[in-house]
């Protein structure tokens, strides 16, 4: 019988190979998925801490922006009352308007009146060319002289309340009336100078020296009423004057009882060498409502006035 030959046994063929990787591969696997398991469990607890020091600083951020809004809150309700004030403060003013519109209108009708009285009571300072003295028939004041001296009562029924103002006014008025004047000056009834330490002389006349004089005015006040003595020493002091004078007395009172002993003292002064007066001496008299004599002062400067070429004027308030 014939023996068959057998081929020899392959321990190591492909089959064996392929089971060999596969679980080689297994094993490697199950390595690989085990070390990841170690290193999510350690390291598990730093992301947890991580995570919770990310929550807080978003708590305290949060907690900053609320503390934020809650100032800004504040600021935006304080802006709101200030509004609201400016806004009530706005609606007082435009209230206020009418009755402020209202008031001046009364001061721009008492000013208009004012201007009337003295437009009125100095309508007359033109006399004919033709005569040196005043026509006293209209009571008018020349105003052609280079030099004018007021003498004014400065007391107190003068300068209470707006009665100043009109005097003052009255000064300006009659200033303005002088296109030709050189000089001024401005005296009190007692005698006592606007300007102290200017006694004997003349302020220059100018634009600007005449309101500055008015002003100072203002608070030219605490006198007496003795227009004699203010009188008489502007007559001592500028009586050698060379021009025209020509002297204005302010007042609203006066009470002496020798009237004709004065009166004659003043005209003996203001005659010069020909027996002519120096000074034209003019009175402008203020109506007192309450006390004082003004009846008497107007009687005083009319008489005083027609002895030395001038005229009186009385001026109601």
């Amino acid at each position: 019988m014939r023996r068959i030959k057998r081929a020899p046994v392959e321990i190591f063929n492909l089959a064996f190979l392929d089971i060999i990787s596969c679980a080689f591969g297994a094993v490697v696997l199950l390595v690989l998925l085990a070390k990841n398991g170690e290193t999510d469990t350690q390291a598990g607890p730093n992301n947890l801490s991580v995570l919770l020091d990310q929550v807080l600083a978003a708590q305290l951020q949060v907690e900053l922006l609320q503390g934020a809004l809650s100032d800004k809150q504040q600021e935006l309700a304080q802006a709101q009352a200030r509004s609201a004030a400016v806004t009530e403060q706005l609606k007082a003013l435009e209230s206020s308007v009418p009755r402020a519109q209202q008031t001046l209108q009364q001061l721009q009708d008492k000013a208009s009146s004012l201007r009337n009285e003295i437009r009125q009571a100095t309508a007359m300072l033109n006399v004919p060319k033709s005569t040196d003295k005043p026509s006293t028939e209209v009571g008018g004041i020349p105003t052609d002289a280079d030099y004018v001296v007021f003498v004014i009562d400065n007391s107190g029924s003068m300068v209470d309340g707006a009665k100043w103002n009109k005097v003052i006014a009255v000064v300006g008025d009659i200033l303005s009336n002088h296109p030709q004047m050189k000089g001024f000056q401005i005296i009190a009834a007692d005698g006592s100078f606007l300007y102290a330490g200017q006694e004997g002389q003349w302020l220059s006349d100018s634009s600007s020296m005449r309101q500055r004089a008015l002003d100072r005015m203002r608070r030219f006040t605490g006198g007496g009423s003795a227009p004699e003595v203010g009188i008489l020493r502007a007559l001592d002091l500028y009586g050698k004057t060379q021009g025209k004078v020509s002297l204005y007395v302010f007042g609203d009172d006066y009470r002496r009882q020798n009237l004709d002993a004065i009166v004659t003292e003043i005209t003996a002064r203001n005659t010069d060498a020909k027996g002519d007066p120096r000074f034209r001496i003019h009175g402008i008299g203020f109506y007192r409502p309450q006390g004082g004599d003004a009846a008497q002062f107007a009687a005083f400067m009319q008489a005083v006035a027609k002895r030395n070429r001038g005229a009186f004027v009385g001026l109601a308030f």
